[in-house]
């Protein structure tokens, strides 16, 4: 539980808000407003830096490097005043979304194997609209902490690669009474950000 707890406060501050600085083109702005309805909104989106061209992921083989052409980071609200959703958005340096793929895929897997009971940590794979989407998710809801799910889309056809972590409301703004009312609100959103992804990926862009 404490290394997997340590990976994705790893991962969180890794995408620590920093002021953009200017660049020719902003191929993730339509993204980042596509997923901004259907009751989701964002209050605070920050756009990595120039300067900022990679990040490191910690796996069972040692620290990989995912690039980072652009990106965004968005706090996501509903109606409460805490955030339900910490979204990153990164673009692969072109000819780097495989390896990008690759790294991330190897940490996600090894957090669901380095996790026992009974902080079990199951690794769900889907797709939707051509996405794929890996998911992190405790076996025991109640044993969910700060981050209650992880989950990773990536599309191939933009090279673009998303990192949504829902988290666990404090009690007396929550927006989930139980489960059921949780993995609702989770599958909402996955399904918006999938389908923003898919859109994009159809406009343009190549790996």
């Amino acid at each position: 539980m404490a290394k997997f707890l340590l990976l994705l406060f790893s991962l969180l501050a890794s995408t620590a808000a920093c002021a953009a600085q200017e660049r020719s083109d902003d191929p993730l702005a339509p993204l980042t407003e596509c997923v901004n309805r259907d009751g989701f909104q964002f209050r605070q989106r920050d756009r990595l830096p120039v300067s900022a061209t990679g990040r490191m992921v910690s796996t069972r083989q040692g620290e990989l490097s995912v690039s980072t052409a652009d990106g965004y980071r968005l706090m996501m609200f509903r109606r409460s005043n805490a955030p339900l959703v910490n979204l990153k958005l990164e673009r692969s340096f072109r000819g780097r979304f495989a390896d990008d793929r690759a790294a991330i895929t190897t940490q996600v897997q090894d957090i669901a194997a380095a996790s026992k009971a009974p902080h079990q940590i199951v690794l769900d794979r889907s797709t939707q609209q051509g996405i794929e989407i890996l998911g992190l998710n405790f076996a025991e809801f109640g044993q969910a902490s700060g981050v209650i799910s992880h989950y990773t889309l990536f599309d191939e056809r933009s090279g673009t690669i998303a990192t949504a972590y829902l988290l666990n409301q404090r009690p007396e703004v929550r927006e989930f009474a139980n489960e059921a009312e949780y993995l609702a609100l989770r599958e909402q959103f996955i399904t918006l950000l999938a389908g923003c992804l898919a859109t994009a990926g159809q406009a343009s862009g190549q790996p």
